[in-house]
């Protein structure tokens, strides 16, 4: 996304967002630097997130050729996109760590390794269990590079008003690669499933390049702090016990004995690691961030809008292909306008973050996604593109935007560079386990209610498409917190007057 001279006062608008802190941070890139230098910095970090997001919505459209061609089950095909972001949102806060502690180059390389590999691996998956292996590897690698290039970015624009352009960029490349992943997962389908994980590889080898020459590696200064090894382990088994048994609760119902187990041992384990990082030395998660009203607000902010986005991203696909007979292609074309809508908003987003501070687009936000789920309760077996799904994906793309461009701007507004690379995990982490935990009950309350009336004998794409309003309408719970954490959690004016106050 370019600014020319047109967006000269969007520009001098902009250096009222964010807040400096205490200490100038020393950035990766230095801010003297040319600024070619630091777009494509930019330019890589953004890319690398944007194949993240792709590929934790790219699956939703090639289900039915999978089951053929690997012979997976309904089981089988679930965790094709849970084991993702089972291990995504799980290891996520191990990874920020590591990027605090060793380079973040380092980390990024070694997290495109990882996910450069599992892409293939998946290509070439001959049977379920190849497949589900290339996935975790897929979700390992995006957990270490997702923070990493967070961080990096964070660090590389200090400025407030560089920071919050950077921002912007960020949150809509991962609204917009949420639509392109479905996009493209139904174009490639119609070609070869095979495809959507294989054009990973060219890409991931020319990131690694660009990565390697253009970003310095730039390790810790001074001694490095003792490992965390209990905080390491209680954190990260605790949140993949939540994200496991809340995706097994979606799969098999919330009395199932695998997933209370999982919930029950979460609990614990979340309990102990909060009590270690209490008395840790160095701790994984120093608990003073979420202290920070930026921090705490942020975080939710991304938990909640991604528990709206990642199960409309699910549900719409089904209705398009199942209800109303699209194929996988039409269903790619069919969100075109959510992409669109993002590109052309997303542009205007900084500037009302400038003038009317982070509350006013995130609220509009809000109120634009209940608009979306009220279209779709009056969907039907015959309803028609121009009259329903024209205005339910775009105004999806703008409430996305709005919100999604909104929250990391207001998580990472005091982040330093000793901090950046948590923070960054921290909203990343939630972005990854709203969305599991949301599409994990929306699962539930879909699969039992498509199993009641198909049960009572009525035709499977009538069940289908009530069973998905009733999805829909457990979302309004989403938003309505959404519209809680606007108006009671973000500031109501430009970041720079919050700062005097």
């Amino acid at each position: 996304m370019s600014i020319d001279s047109r967006d000269t006062a969007r520009t001098e608008a902009l250096t009222s967002v964010g807040t400096a802190t205490a200490a100038t941070p020393t950035a990766d890139i230095p801010a003297g630097s040319a600024p070619v230098k630091r777009g494509l910095v930019l330019f890589l970090v953004a890319t690398a997130q944007l194949i993240c997001v792709l590929d934790a919505t790219i699956a939703n459209v090639m289900l039915p050729q999978l089951r053929g061609d690997l012979g997976l089950g309904t089981a089988g095909l679930q965790w094709v996109m849970n084991i993702y972001v089972l291990l995504f949102g799980g290891l996520m806060l191990l990874g920020g760590r590591l990027t605090d502690v060793f380079s973040r180059r380092t980390v990024l390389v070694a997290g495109l390794l990882l996910f450069t590999a599992g892409s293939l691996v998946a290509a070439l998956a001959q049977g379920g269990g190849t497949m589900l292996t290339g996935r975790g590897l897929q979700g390992i690698g995006a957990a270490a590079l997702s923070p990493a290039a967070l961080s990096i970015l964070v660090t590389t624009f200090p400025e407030p008003a560089a920071r919050a352009k950077a921002l912007g960029i960020w949150g809509t490349v991962m609204g917009v690669g949420a639509s392109l992943g479905t996009l493209l997962g139904g174009a490639v389908t119609d070609i070869d499933w095979r495809w959507a994980f294989l054009i990973n590889v060219p890409i991931g080898a020319l990131l690694l390049g660009g990565v390697l020459t253009r970003i310095p590696r730039m390790a810790p200064k001074g001694p490095r702090p003792p490992a965390d090894v209990p905080g390491a382990v209680t954190g990260t088994l605790g949140l993949l016990s939540l994200v496991f048994g809340v995706v097994t609760a979606g799969g098999e119902g919330w009395t199932d004995p695998t997933a209370l187990a999982a919930l029950a041992a979460a609990v614990v384990l979340l309990a102990v690691f909060v009590r270690v990082e209490r008395t840790a030395k160095a701790p994984l998660l120093p608990l003073h961030l979420l202290r920070r009203r930026s921090v705490a607000t942020g975080t939710l902010a991304q938990l909640i809008t991604a528990g709206l986005m990642l199960p409309a991203f699910f549900m719409l696909p089904q209705y398009m292909q199942l209800v109303l007979g699209y194929s996988p292609m039409e269903v790619g074309l069919a969100y075109i306008p959510t992409s669109l809508a993002m590109l052309l908003v997303s542009g205007a987003v900084p500037v009302m973050i400038a003038r009317f501070g982070p509350r006013t687009p995130y609220v509009l936000g809000s109120v634009l996604l209940a608009g979306v789920l009220g279209l779709m309760l009056n969907s039907g077996t015959g309803s028609g593109y121009w009259s329903l799904l024209l205005p339910v994906t775009a105004l999806l793309g703008v409430g996305l935007v709005l919100c999604m461009m909104t929250a990391p701007v207001v998580g990472t507004r005091d982040a330093s560079e000793e901090d950046a690379g948590t923070t960054s995990a921290v909203l990343n982490a939630a972005t990854e386990i709203g969305g599991a935990l949301a599409l994990a009950v929306t699962a539930t309350v879909v699969g039992s209610r498509l199993a009641s009336l198909t049960g009572d004998g009525v035709a499977p794409d009538e069940a289908l498409n009530e069973a998905l309003q009733s999805g829909f309408l457990v979302l309004f719970g989403w938003v309505a917190l959404n519209l809680l954490v606007g108006i009671f959690g973000f500031g109501g004016r430009p970041a720079a007057d919050e700062a005097k106050l």
